[in-house]
């Protein structure tokens, strides 16, 4: 399956008039329309028990920096972006990549987007355009505007959604904010339900895909810090085309259920622990040194597991290479982890 392009439409679709119909009675709230199935209970409590463990081992910086050039990847391949984990880490370090300059673009917005995850309010209409006005910079022209004309996505030949009318987008953006803010539904399932909404809305000419897992990753990293470094957007597009399906099958009776299923079964693939690294003694190093930067060089020999001619051997390896630093004193100094 293809990645989505735009198409434009005439007329707005009658599930679209149902499912909005709300928007004639100011009287009633919008309630987005699913059902919480015995497959959702249970995978939200599987996530939840599986996100203690794993934050502990997600403590280390370099991971966050891995694991973010995951995101990244993920993301924009699922849109088509064909640079490799090494060019995106080329363009992180600010190196030249020889590749197409909008891919290389998109690389670049994506990274300056995710790096405003701690200043975005995910309850603020404001944020999200100034979010995909960053996303989007340089490669369209209504970055950061919702969009003026119709829209739908297909995937290949297949079209599996048409779009509200432009007009409606403004109002149905706000119903779904003014949802989210007050729901009561557990983060996880709320975040899944924004996720589908917002790519059923469609509010953007383009990157509605890229800014609405962005959304979600904000979302959940308000819940739970943790998920700002966890690379769900590369598991998705590890499973881009059941992504799509669950698009496609979502909205019926049954609303966003079969898309909670799936986004929540790629959560709990995410930190399951078959995903979670296994880490190297520098980077448990690094780990342990970041934790208490007053570490002895024994107390590190005892929590690594090596001798303490190991860790010396490392701790001179990492100095020389430029990640960590020894401030004060052998006694009384500290260890500072600088990249």
């Amino acid at each position: 399956m293809g990645s989505p392009t735009r198409i434009i439409y005439p007329n707005p679709t009658q599930i679209e008039k149902n499912l909005y119909l709300c928007r004639n009675n100011c009287a009633m709230a919008y309630q987005p329309p699913y059902k919480i199935t015995p497959k959702i209970t249970n995978l939200v409590s599987q996530i939840s028990e599986a996100v203690g463990s794993y934050a502990y081992a997600h403590e280390d910086l370099r991971l966050h920096r891995v694991n973010r050039i995951k995101t990244i990847k993920g993301t924009l391949a699922i849109e088509g972006n064909t640079l490799s984990t090494e060019q995106i880490t080329a363009v992180l370090d600010g190196k030249l990549v020889v590749a197409p300059i909008n891919e290389v673009q998109e690389v670049r917005n994506a990274i300056k987007a995710y790096e405003l995850l701690d200043t975005l309010n995910p309850y603020k209409v404001d944020d999200l355009l100034k979010a995909h006005a960053t996303m989007e910079a340089g490669l369209i022209d209504d970055a950061g505007r919702f969009r003026k004309g119709g829209a739908g996505v297909v995937a290949g030949e297949q079209i599996i959604h048409y779009a509200p009318d432009a007009d409606r987008v403004p109002y149905l953006i706000n119903d779904l904010f003014e949802w989210l803010a007050n729901t009561d539904e557990h983060p996880l399932i709320a975040s899944c339900v924004f996720h589908y909404e917002f790519e059923f809305i469609h509010p953007f000419a383009d990157g509605n895909g890229r800014t609405g897992r962005l959304w979600q990753t904000l979302i959940l990293s308000r819940w739970r810090e943790i998920f700002k470094n966890l690379p769900i957007e590369n598991i998705v597009y590890k499973h881009q085309q059941e992504y799509y399906r669950a698009i496609a099958v979502s909205g019926g009776v049954d609303g966003c259920t079969p898309f909670i299923e799936f986004i929540l079964g790629v959560i709990a693939e995410v930190v399951s622990p078959q995903e979670q690294p296994i880490l190297s003694t520098q980077e448990r190093i690094l780990r342990e040194l970041q934790r208490s930067p007053q570490i002895t060089r024994n107390e590190l020999a005892q929590i690594i597991g090596v001798s303490p001619d190991g860790v010396k051997y490392h701790l001179q390896k990492l100095s020389k290479e430029g990640i960590i630093r020894r401030i004060g004193s052998t006694r009384s100094g500290e260890w500072e982890v600088i990249k």
